[in-house]
Order: structure tokens, then sequence, then C-alpha cells
């Protein structure tokens, strides 16, 4: 009698609630205050572990509320609701490694396989999916009048209807560029390191011997699966022409000297290892750059044409930056921008990339919007709030008809 006691003592202790015929353990109920807690929103909204803990099992109630709800309606998901989508989720998952290979071998550390993933998604989706058609199906008659619409925006259109002040600009970036003689120096010692590869060299152990890449030279140069778009344009000129299986010669970029190797190739992605050869860049070529950008800022200044010289003297061919809300951007640019008049250059601000000079093209103030733009958002703002009012009416109604019991974490 006294084992049968603390058995069913010891059953009690996992149990978060009953719900229903349903339980929900403690294990469950830790697992997803566990996620919630690294969500940095989540950590402004809750101030102690008891908040957390009633809002994340109020959650799971909710929805084991919603699927038995479900199942008495009949809702289900199939296979080829979900099959696709999840095929899409894995293959987007792979995509953020190297390989097949790689992605496996990940699963593995953490003690997975890929059927184990498939079939962890699938629980997810489906639930998901059964919880979204049910909430159509109870819902589907909320309706928001135009008259809603546009009384909301008459009556907040002062809080809501404006639109940021803007500015356009555009810039002019040169790179700190080294002397001829240390770039002869950092091509020479690239062409050595080639020639090793050249007669039979390893390029594993060549890259961990010489590559001055820190990122990759430990790993044999792998650089892993590059995107058209991911890295500089001047490195991706050349390794995209490159054919699987092929070693380049050393190369140029603002970082130095590459030896690159292509080992596979997609439409818009290469994979593959290299060995960077960095060329040292001195004071006098920092302080040689900065004084030429300040004498384009004094040639603009004294009335010469900004698109001219920037076609000519700017590193980044792309000159042109956009359209941005002037308080929407990070320091120090901010400060530039709000000190700049139309048509004038900034001082040179020394980036990781270079020299830079932030040129102001336009500054737009601050201007209302029209309820046309903002017609679609306010109804979609009055439906989500319907649509939550009726939601948690219908949480409320099937907690009034559903045994539900609560294990206070005292007792656990």
């Amino acid at each position: 009698m006294i084992v049968l006691i603390f058995i069913i003592s010891t059953l009690a202790e996992q149990i978060a609630a009953y719900v229903g015929d349903d339980v929900i353990l403690e294990s469950e109920l830790r697992e997803n205050m566990r996620f919630l807690a690294n969500d940095p929103v989540a950590q402004q909204m809750f101030t102690s572990t008891d908040e957390l803990r009633d809002y994340v099992l109020n959650e799971i109630i909710s929805q084991k509320l919603i699927l038995v709800e479900a199942e008495n309606e009949s809702i289900s998901v199939t296979k080829e609701e979900i099959e696709p989508r999840i095929t899409q989720m894995i293959e987007d998952i792979k995509e953020k490694y190297p390989s097949e290979a790689d992605f496996l071998k990940a699963l593995q550390e953490q003690g997975l396989t890929l059927k184990d993933l498939k079939a962890n998604y699938e629980e997810n989706l489906k639930t998901k999916l059964i919880m979204q058609k049910l909430i159509e199906n109870k819902f589907s008659g909320i309706m928001i009048s135009p008259i809603a619409v546009k009384r909301f925006y008459e009556e907040n259109k002062d809080s809501i209807a404006n639109r940021p002040a803007r500015v356009k600009l555009s810039h002019i970036l040169m790179f700190i560029k080294p002397s001829e003689a240390e770039s002869r120096k950092g091509f020479d010692e690239a062409l050595d390191v080639y020639k090793l590869l050249y007669t039979g060299g390893d390029f594993s152990i060549l890259a961990q011997e010489f590559s001055e890449d820190e990122n990759s030279k430990y790993k044999g140069g792998m650089l892993g699966k590059i995107k058209k778009g991911e890295t500089m344009e001047e490195f991706e000129g050349m390794v995209f022409k490159l054919k699987p299986g092929t070693i380049s010669q050393p190369f140029p970029t603002r970082l130095g000297y590459h030896i690159v190797e292509v080992l596979n190739k997609g439409a818009d992605w290469v994979l593959l290892r290299q060995i960077l050869i960095k060329v040292k860049v001195t004071k006098a070529d920092t302080l040689s750059t900065e004084n030429f950008s300040n004498k384009l800022g004094e040639l603009i200044g004294q009335g010469a044409d900004f698109d001219s010289l920037a076609q000519i003297y700017s590193d980044d061919p792309n000159i042109d930056l956009g359209e941005f809300y002037i308080n929407q951007l990070s320091p120090p640019v901010d400060e530039i921008v709000k000190n700049l008049e139309p048509g004038q250059l900034s001082e040179p601000l020394l980036t990781p990339y270079g020299f830079h000079q932030i040129y102001l093209r336009e500054k737009i103030s601050e201007e209302p919007l029209t309820f046309e733009e903002l017609r679609d958002q306010i109804y979609q703002y009055l439906y989500q709030q319907d649509l939550q009012k009726y939601f948690t009416q219908l949480i409320e109604e099937l907690k009034e008809k559903t045994f539900i019991k609560i294990f206070p974490p005292s007792q656990l």
C-alpha cells in the first residue's frame, strides 16, 4: 500500500494540470517556459517565474481546448496539406549548412535523426493548421464595415497617421589601399603558396599553415556555401566563374590575395574553401586616403558635381543608398545626417570597409498619411481586435464545460 501511494504521489508530481481527459505534464510546461524565457520580448512581459508559468500554462490549456473542440467538429488536416510545408521547412534548414552531410551530422550531434525532425515538425504543424481551421470556421462571420474603418481613422489620425521625416542618401566609399610595395609582397607570398598547391600540396594543410583568415584556416580553409550577394563583389566576380574542382590563381580584393578551390556549385551558390594572404595597410595609407576624401568634400562644397566625382572615385559603384526614415538610422549616421543640408557631403567616416562620406540628396519632412494609405491596415487591426475578443469568449465557454484542475507549483 505504501509503495502504491508513493507511485501515485510521484505521478501526481509530474502533472501540471488536467484538461478533460488529457494531462499537461510538468516537463511539457517547463519546456515551453524555457523556450519563451529566451525571447527578448517575453523577458519584458514577465516580472517573475510564477507569472511566466501561469501565462504558459494557460496558453497550453487553451490549445488543448481548441484541439478537442476541433475534433468534436470533425476538423482535421491531410498529409497533402502538411508534407509540402514540412519538406520546405527542412530544405530551409539545410540551406544553412555547407552540405547535406553537415546537416545530418548536426542532427546526430543533437541526438536526432531526419525522421525525428520530420515527426516533430509534423506534430507542430498539424496542431497549428487544425487550430487555424477551427478559428476560420468559428469566426467566418466577422465583418468590419467601411464606416467603422473611416471612423477609426478620423478618431485616431493625429496619433497614427504620420509618415516620419525621411532622407535620400548617397555615398562615396574609398578603400584604404596598401602601398605598391606591400601589395607586391602579399602577391609574392600568395604565389609561393600557389606553387606548393600546383606541385601537389594538400589544400587543407596549407590553409591551416599559411591562411590569415582566422574564421576558416583551422577548418582547412572551408568557407562553406556562399550565395550570390553575400560577400564582396570583387570576390564573387572571381569565384562564380570557377568550375567545381578547380583552384584559382591568387587574385586580389580589399582584404588581400585569395586562392580559392570550388568544391561544388549551383545556380546561385558555390561551396568553397580559401587561403587568404592579407596585405597590410599602414597608418600612412589611412591618412593618405582620409586626406583625399577631405579634398573631395572641399570640391563638392565649392560646387563640383557629386555624381561625377562619385562615379570616378568611389570604390562602391552603387553610390545611391536609398531612402531612409531619419529616426531609424543607426549611430553615428543619424547624427551626421541631422547636421547635413541637401547637397552637402559629410566628413570622412572610418569604417571596417574604408572611409565613407554621406551625401544628402533630399530631406523630406514628416507628413500625414491619407485614409487610402491606411485603410487596409486599419481594417486588419479592427478585424484582429474582434477576432481576439471572440476567441477569448470561446476559450471561456470551453473552460466552463470542461473539467480543468491546475496543480499549484508548491504541490509539485
